[in-house]
């Protein structure tokens, strides 16, 4: 890719756009393809991660997810490549959520080894005590028991926004909801996260 490609589109001066990636893959470029995988690697499976709370089940829809877009990439003539990609995550943890409540037993170990957590302790909802909370030193820890605790919905959205960035409109697109839920959803779940953060913060000088 030359320098026409890493400016093309308005784009920030040496980041290649998502969609001409994309259209540099179709045309026979694999640095394309991969590139963008290395761009969304975190948000994605974070998102995967605290959606599905089972890191081996995460992988492997990971791994799916990119699947799908290999196979559907000629077909994408959008200009929001990344709302693509996580509605095709998204729709696949659904698919999947569906699926393992006819099919799983809760008492079966995630990811298959003898020695992995079983669905029913992975998906139990952590309830951390005030203690636990306040005498933490490590607040990403206390930011994901509290991000555990919110209703599926709420921290979908939050994640979607913080992790990925994604712009509302397309939150509300994925989850087939009016904008005005979606930010009413966000607008609960930072209520939430800071009533059960406020005793992990510092103590201010009087």
């Amino acid at each position: 890719m030359n320098s026409e490609d890493v400016n093309r589109g308005g784009g920030q001066p040496g980041k290649t756009r998502d969609e001409d990636l994309i259209a540099a893959y179709n045309r026979g470029d694999p640095r394309g393809l991969d590139e963008l995988v290395e761009r969304y690697r975190k948000p994605l499976f974070s998102f995967l991660v605290r959606t599905t709370k089972c890191e081996a089940e995460a992988e492997e829809i990971f791994q799916n997810t990119w699947m799908r877009v290999i196979t559907k990439a000629h077909g994408f003539k959008g200009d929001h490549f990344k709302s693509w990609l996580f509605k095709i995550g998204y729709n696949l943890v659904v698919d999947w959520s569906r699926r393992e409540k006819k099919q799983v037993s809760m008492d079966a170990p995630c990811g298959g080894s003898e020695n992995d957590a079983t669905w029913s302790d992975r998906m139990k909802t952590p309830e951390p005590g005030p203690d636990l909370l306040a005498n933490s030193r490590d607040l990403g820890r206390a930011i994901e028991l509290a991000l555990a605790q919110l209703p599926a919905e709420q921290r979908e959205v939050f994640t979607l926004r913080m992790e990925a960035d994604m712009a509302f409109k397309d939150i509300a697109k994925l989850q087939r909801v009016s904008l005005n839920t979606a930010l009413s959803r966000m607008h609960y779940a930072l209520d939430k996260m800071r009533l059960l953060l406020k005793d992990h913060e510092p103590d201010r000088k009087k």
